[in-house]
């Protein structure tokens, strides 16, 4: 079986899936992955979180780890 990664644009995207809906389902798995986020998208968003942490909030990081490993 082959993979393969398409970008396809939203004004055909509709169209490029009924041309799926014809094929063997038993041929063929589509997933769908529009919700995804791009590395840089990844990195703002966890740089943003970061940012929006006061400094008296939280754990020390010893703290943390024992409270993950132990639960």
């Amino acid at each position: 079986m082959h993979t393969l990664q398409l970008q396809i644009d939203d004004s055909i995207f509709d169209k490029f899936m009924g041309l799926l809906d014809i094929l063997p389902k038993e041929k063929i798995s589509v997933t769908d992955e529009s919700n995804a986020v791009t590395f840089e998208e990844a990195k703002l968003k966890v740089q943003k979180a970061i940012n929006n942490i006061s400094d008296t909030s939280g754990l020390e990081l010893d703290d943390a780890f024992d409270k993950v490993l132990n639960s």
